[in-house]
């Protein structure tokens, strides 16, 4: 089964198909955030899903990572809160990445896989982290995209 991007607002969103405990979305993630601290600002875990869901009652979103019905990896979707703005901005921020899936070219699969289901409105996608800001920039650059 490919890498699939999953936007969810609710870490009750039933993305795996056999859980094997309640809330097994929620600490699988936890984990991820817990293990993987390059591109994000977490001191733990915890830290981590509490920030993403006060950011999902602010209209936010978190892209999951899928892959084999488990998730590999996620990364906050951020939209600029100004309404009136001309240029219209999401943000992608705070990257996490399964441990045994870094290195191997995830993170730019993950974040093509964003650009592709946004690719049609009339957003402008960016960061403020360094590595995800060159991901998206050679992604963009590319003509192929």
């Amino acid at each position: 089964m490919p890498l699939e991007a999953v936007a969810i607002n609710d870490f009750n969103t039933p993305l795996i198909k056999k859980p094997s405990q309640a809330d097994e979305l929620k600490m699988r993630l936890q984990k991820i955030y817990q293990q993987d601290r390059e591109n994000h600002q977490f001191a733990s875990g915890v830290g981590a899903i509490d920030y993403f869901q006060h950011a999902f009652a602010n209209h936010h979103q978190l892209y999951v990572g899928m892959f084999n019905d488990k998730p590999i990896c996620a990364v906050g979707c951020f939209y600029n809160e100004n309404v009136f703005a001309k240029n219209k901005i999401i943000y992608l921020e705070q990257l996490a990445m399964h441990l045994e899936n870094k290195n191997r070219g995830i993170e730019e699969q993950f974040i093509k896989l964003i650009l592709l289901a946004n690719k049609s409105n009339s957003y402008q996608i960016r960061s403020k982290n360094v590595k995800i800001a060159e991901i998206i920039k050679k992604l963009t650059n590319n003509e192929n995209f």
